[in-house]
Formats: structure tokens, sequence, C-alpha cells
């Protein structure tokens, strides 16, 4: 019944992984752009999946949000954007001055049936718990990983969401990290979010499953789902 939710979960766990798998090895940077959402009190760059991004890209996305990207002014961390990665619609990448890789946050589209919000997240929790840890474990080693459970995310009140926790080994380099899968079904319509965050624990150990001290933690508690933009008609963009 729910071969398509699987099917997706599968492909995007799959591009998620790959990229942290070679952003260990990358070196680049970001820019720094300087806003604030209030209620959460997060500094740093807004970024949004709107009209500009497919004026950029040219793709239309299944999935659009605006989510801040922290950095204070005193802090030297460099962000990266990557737009249209593999199976996704972004993927940020926060890195040291040095350009050590600290965390990243991969974001991609996932379709979950319309329906009361808790058949929709019972969909798609045994999928969590079953292909996250398996696919991890084909190219890291001692995978961990926790229970799926309930969370609530984004500005206000939030959105209700599934996080699926745990950590691993890189054999490449001896490295540790931690790693965060979240499904947060849109309430308004099936296209929904996909998050995937993998975390180095040189840089941040996460205790007890709290992300709130970690930069894509910090990012994602600003998010804030808004309606997929459309692309524009040539006579559209020329004002007719």
């Amino acid at each position: 019944m729910f071969r398509p939710i699987n099917l997706i979960i599968l492909a995007v766990l799959v591009a998620g992984v790959a990229l942290v798998a070679r952003e260990t090895m990358r070196r680049g940077g970001g820019g720094e752009d300087v806003a604030a959402v209030a209620e959460q009190v997060v500094i740093g760059r807004t970024y949004r999946v709107d009209k500009s991004f497919v004026q950029r890209t040219g793709k239309v996305p299944g999935v659009a949000f605006q989510i801040i990207l922290p950095k204070r002014p005193e802090q030297t961390h460099h962000i990266g954007v990557e737009e249209l990665p593999e199976g996704g619609v972004v993927q940020f990448n926060f890195r040291a001055e040095d350009e050590t890789f600290l965390e990243s946050l991969f974001m991609a589209p996932i379709r979950i049936p319309m329906g009361k919000m808790d058949d929709r997240l019972a969909a798609i929790a045994p999928k969590l718990a079953e292909q996250g840890p398996a696919l991890l474990g084909q190219k890291f080693e001692e995978v961990t990983s926790g229970e799926v459970r309930e969370i609530r995310l984004g500005t206000g009140e939030g959105y209700r969401a599934l996080e699926l926790t745990g950590t691993y080994l890189d054999p490449r380099d001896e490295a540790r990290y931690t790693y965060r899968f979240i499904a947060v079904p849109d309430p308004e319509r099936a296209e929904s979010l996909y998050s995937v965050s993998h975390i180095n624990q040189a840089h941040l150990v996460i205790e007890g499953a709290n992300f709130g001290p970690s930069l894509t933690g910090k990012a994602l508690s600003t998010l804030r789902l808004m309606a997929p933009p459309v692309q524009e008609t040539a006579g559209e963009a020329a004002g007719e």
C-alpha cells in the first residue's frame, strides 16, 4: 500500500548519504546575509525556495520553504549552498574557517498522501526505521539508531514531524557522525519535506537527541513551509 513512499524515501536517503560522503572530502564557502526570526532568536542568512529559485535554476521544486541558516556576526563558519543536488532541492554545508566539515542539511520533496495527520505519520514511520540505518550500513560502520519519534519542527507551534537519529563511523577517516532524518508532512498538500542532517562529532556531540545547539537544528527550528512556486511563461516574465 505504501510502496510509492517506500521508493521515494530510499531515493532520498541514497542521495543524502552520497552527498555527505562527498562533502567530507570537499572544500568550499558561502554567503553571509543577516536576517532574524524573532520567536526563534536565530540570526543568519535567509534562504527561500520561491520564484527566485525557479528563475535561478529553471526548475520548479516539489516543495517550497523558508529557512534561516544560522550565523551570528562573531561566528566564523562558512555556509555553502548547493541547489538541486541529486534527489533534492538544496543542501546546506557548514564548514569551519579552515574548511573542516561541521554539519550538512539536505532537503528534498517527498510525497505523503493526504489524510488524517495521524495516518500520514503512521504510514511513513516504519519506512524511516527500516531503511535509514540499513542504508547507512552500506557505506559506514558502527551504525546506531534510536526509535522513530514524533517531534514539532519549525516556527510558532511548529509542524508535526517524524525523526530518526543515530550515529555512525566513516571508515575512510575514522570520523564519527550523528545523523538525523526528518519527514515533515505538509498540512495543506501531499508534496511534503524530507531532510537529512549529518553532524561531525568532533565539532559537536549531540546529547539525548537534543539538536537545539546544532547549526542544522537551529536552521530547522525556523522552517516555514510554503506553496511551491510556478514557472512563469515568457509573457508573464515580460509583464504582459
